[in-house]
């Protein structure tokens, strides 16, 4: 069991702005009946659509950055585990180059997780799929990876180069190098590219072999899951779902795409339509209602309390704080983590014994004044039309960025938008500041 903060420092690690992990499952809080009342947890109807389906999954999910998402993810692969199904997560944040990458180095990465598996569960591969790869592989670049081997004292032997081992070693080094910056990363692409029919039948082999292994082969075991694509540069966002989803959309196995909400809101959405049945979109916690006095909603604002003292303790706290946080956060479980996070630190510094309304106003001033200058002046007429009150939902591409920037929120299931409450704030006590 993981402890509670004992001080004001250690709350700013505990509320360190990063998804649950599978060890944290008792922090976890539900909240589905404050996302539009949902039936259950969007985990829960995730893994019911992959173990009531008689094939195979592709299910592309939509939500803001920070709504709690990835952690909604992470208890899927918990119960994913516990149900004896396999799930290989690729983590955009921690796996790629968030900002140069491509569909082939997420391919890659799935190779590579596949193949780990095999080799840590002493798996029995079949030697022609990994000859199968070794051909789809094999380019100038790649050849020194296998010189490089044999050097460092491997043997390149027909029957040691055919094992799991050995090309474990090397698909390592392939996605070491889409993920650090060498200049050899866009030449293996370059290279990969018109190969990668190749590859992707030799990905699909292993993963048939993989799911043949299990005694109850009925269905699909193995669970790709790619989360935290919002948080890449958007280009290569925008790439991977135009012009290369089909290439993941043919991997042979429960696949699960999460899609950034500017991305869904764009015209690439309809091209989705065709690898994807439907989105399941995440809606936001929603904190207040849709009026002009922004009324809150005490049954969004005490779920996301207990979230917290799931953590730490109140008495951390001074009287109204935690609501007040809670509020300004506008439902994003991100920016709730970060305030709480920044105010501690805030209180720390000025040598105070509990987080006092001074330090979160002092935090919140500094978030305001980043979320503001997320927003590219050309928005600022939406931004004034959402400030006077037009809260419409609708698609737009101005719209779709400023959701991406999480400056606007879309409370999805009653269909209205609203500025996120310290940007609104901060339009507030700066007059004219909109204007062109």
């Amino acid at each position: 069991m993981t402890k509670k903060p004992k001080t004001l420092t250690d709350i700013t690690n505990v509320f360190h702005p990063r998804a649950l992990t599978e060890e944290q499952e008792e922090f976890y809080q539900p909240t589905a009946a404050v996302r539009g009342g949902e039936a259950s947890e969007f985990h829960a109807a995730l893994l019911e659509r992959i173990v009531t389906s008689s094939g195979k999954s592709h299910l592309l999910i939509v939500g803001h950055g920070g709504c709690g998402k990835s952690t909604e993810l992470r208890m899927l692969a918990l119960k994913l585990r516990k149900e004896g199904r396999i799930p290989i997560i690729i983590e955009a944040r921690d796996d790629l180059d968030i900002n140069n990458f491509s569909y082939i180095d997420i391919l890659m990465l799935i190779v590579e997780r596949l193949t780990k598996y095999a080799h840590d569960h002493n798996l029995q591969i079949n030697k022609r799929i990994i000859a199968s790869f070794r051909e789809a592989l094999s380019t100038k670049l790649t050849q020194e990876y296998w010189e490089s081997n044999a050097e460092a004292g491997i043997e390149s032997s027909a029957s040691v180069s055919a094992s799991l081992p050995f090309f474990f070693s090397i698909v390592s080094k392939i996605t070491a190098s889409f993920k650090v910056g060498t200049s050899q990363k866009e030449e293996l692409r370059r290279q990969f590219d018109p190969k990668m029919t190749e590859i992707v039948s030799a990905l699909n082999a292993l993963v048939d072999e993989i799911n043949g292994s299990f005694a109850d082969s009925n269905g699909k075991k193995i669970v790709i899951i790619i989360d935290g694509l919002e948080k890449c540069r958007s280009e290569n966002a925008y790439k991977l779902f135009r012009d290369d989803i089909s290439s993941l959309a043919a991997i042979n196995t429960n696949l699960i795409v999460a899609c950034p909400i500017n991305i869904y809101r764009s015209p690439i959405a309809n091209t989705l339509q065709g690898y994807f049945v439907r989105p399941d979109i995440m809606p936001m916690i929603k904190v207040h209602e849709c009026d002009s006095a922004n009324t809150p909603y005490e049954a969004g604002i005490n779920v996301i309390r207990e979230l917290i003292l799931k953590r730490v303790d109140a008495s951390f706290f001074e009287e109204g704080v935690l609501k007040e946080i809670i509020t300004m956060a506008g439902g994003s479980l991100r920016d709730t983590c970060h305030l709480l996070a920044e105010s501690a630190f805030e209180a720390h510094m000025y040598k105070r014994e509990t987080v006092d309304m001074a330090s979160v106003e002092h935090a919140m001033n500094k978030f305001a004044r980043d979320l503001f200058f997320r927003a590219d002046n050309k928005y600022f007429a939406l931004i004034k039309k959402i400030f006077d009150g037009d809260r419409r939902a609708r698609s737009d591409a101005d719209l779709a960025e400023l959701l991406y920037a999480g400056v606007v929120f879309e409370y999805n299931r009653e269909d209205w938008i609203d500025l996120h409450p310290l940007i609104r704030q901060y339009i507030e006590k700066r007059p004219g500041v909109l204007d062109p």
